[in-house]
């Protein structure tokens, strides 16, 4: 009996496509900043923080009112907040400005996230034509903790779905 791939939330679909392009970072797709691993963690947190690595987490989605449309089923628009975070654990000997390396990171995410080469998609922004728009929010700046210092890439992704169905793409 052939294996079926599970059905999955548009929205779960939209995070898959996502970390899928960042895996392109832990495979050395930039000479500038090697990530050492993407994860998306578990309930109980299940990674230890290490220097170029990157965690996807993601906020609840919100209902964007003025996305809805009629139809039979009519359609319901949403926005997703993706939180990208840059993790950097510089040796102590390491004489590298912790800046430039995030600032480094920063930029290979949006370059990875958005590089046609990386997905075989004409626009980068549909996440393969699971999404209406996605468009990236102001950097945030992680505190650091004495252990770790880092920076949030936001991506924020919209995208409808039937509503009474949020397995079906709506356009």
């Amino acid at each position: 009996m052939p294996l079926v791939e599970p059905v999955r939330p548009v929205s779960e679909r939209i995070a898959s496509v996502l970390f899928g392009r960042l895996q392109f970072l832990a495979a050395q797709y930039s000479l500038y900043a090697p990530v050492c691993e993407v994860i998306r963690p578990t309930r109980m947190g299940g990674y230890t923080p290490k220097h170029l690595q990157i965690v996807l987490t993601q906020e609840a989605p919100e209902i964007d009112e003025e996305l809805g449309c009629p139809g039979n089923p009519p359609a319901t628009g949403y926005r997703l907040l993706f939180n990208i975070r840059c993790h950097a654990m510089p040796s102590e000997k390491d004489i590298t400005v912790c800046d430039e390396i995030l600032n480094t990171v920063a930029a290979d995410v949006v370059l990875v996230v958005c590089d046609e080469d990386v997905h075989d998609q004409g626009q980068w922004h549909t996440m393969n034509d699971l999404a209406i728009n996605s468009e990236f929010q102001s950097l945030e700046s992680i505190e650091p903790d004495g252990s770790y210092v880092g920076v949030n890439v936001p991506l924020l992704v919209t995208y409808r779905t039937d509503e009474n169905n949020p397995y079906n793409v709506r356009a």
